[in-house]
């Protein structure tokens, strides 16, 4: 008989392609993992898993199983869940996706506070560059910066972020400092992977937005490494509100043409429709809607550092 443990370790081992990290998400060992495994295959009669490549893939049928599994443990949460609202009970794992340095800065120190309130919830924070896509995987919650584009997501907005154009005293001495959009042209660029693909930043002039190309030195998904880049003196860098304030408030950065940066971005919490009626999921977001505010308090040190 196939087993809710085996089901819940084929579902971490295809989400993370690696029995080891699957074991660590468990809370277990590598072996017991690869043991559920076996012992799934074997009832099933049938190979799950594609283990002769270097990371760990679902095989064809195994693919179609794990969306299965997925909707399965999604059912069991949520009937767990009704069990535990109606008891009032605020218990139980809950995973989040906590994607990019911005919503790490803003989000993890806040998730410590909730383990901290809350402590029959065992959290289980995934920080990464991307997106989590929920609808193939069972986290409660993630945090999404931009607009929104799945309906099917329940969505509780937080706050906006916004990004700037910075670089260093040292830069700006050596290299000039540009006093309009099309002097960036003429200067090097440190682009984020993600947000920057085309090697364009998208900036305001006149309420509209204008694709400005810069010449590009560095490409990065890490907002951190950007701004530590810039600080370094490599160049321009275009980044995130929580990620530059302290080195812009410590003098390492100076913000450039603030009246051209890009429009705030949203920042949302994003939940399957499944998780609405959670009461750990809610207690989360009534916790964070407390603490959060917007404009966010980096907002005003930014400013201030702008006009100073």
């Amino acid at each position: 008989m196939v087993e809710f443990a085996d089901m819940t370790a084929l579902v971490a081992v295809v989400e993370t392609a690696s029995f080891t990290d699957a074991a660590r998400r468990l809370g277990t060992t590598k072996s017991v993992v690869s043991r559920r495994i076996a012992e799934l295959e074997k009832e099933l009669g049938a190979s799950l898993l594609d283990r002769s490549s270097r990371s760990v893939r679902a095989t064809e049928v195994g693919a179609v199983y794990y969306a299965k599994c997925v909707r399965i443990l999604e059912s069991v949460g949520a009937a767990n869940d009704f069990v535990a609202g109606h008891n009032q009970l605020v218990r139980g794992r809950l995973r989040i996706a906590v994607p990019g340095d911005a919503g790490a800065r803003l989000l993890l120190p806040l998730l410590d506070a909730f383990a901290a309130k809350f402590p029959e919830v065992l959290l289980e924070v995934e920080s990464g560059e991307r997106d989590a896509n929920l609808s193939e995987s069972h986290f409660d919650l993630a945090l999404r910066v931009g607009r929104l584009g799945d309906s099917t997501l329940v969505a509780r907005p937080l706050t906006a972020f916004r990004r700037w154009l910075c670089a260093s005293p040292a830069y700006l001495q050596a290299n000039g400092t540009p006093q309009s959009l099309s002097d960036l042209a003429g200067h090097d660029g440190l682009l984020d992977a993600l947000a920057d693909g085309n090697g364009f930043w998208q900036l305001q002039s006149g309420g509209e937005a204008q694709a400005c190309r810069v010449r590009e030195r560095l490409r990065s998904s890490s907002a951190v490494h950007l701004r530590d880049a810039a600080v370094a003196g490599l160049g321009i860098a275009l980044l995130p509100g929580p990620v530059a304030v302290d080195a812009v408030v410590a003098g390492q950065l100076r913000v450039l043409l603030p009246q051209h940066a890009p429009v705030p971005e949203p920042v949302s919490l994003v939940y399957p429709k499944s998780r609405r009626n959670s009461p750990k999921v809610q207690s989360l977001l009534g916790f964070l809607a407390e603490r959060i505010t917007d404009p966010p308090p980096w907002q005003a040190a930014m400013e201030a550092a702008i006009r100073g």
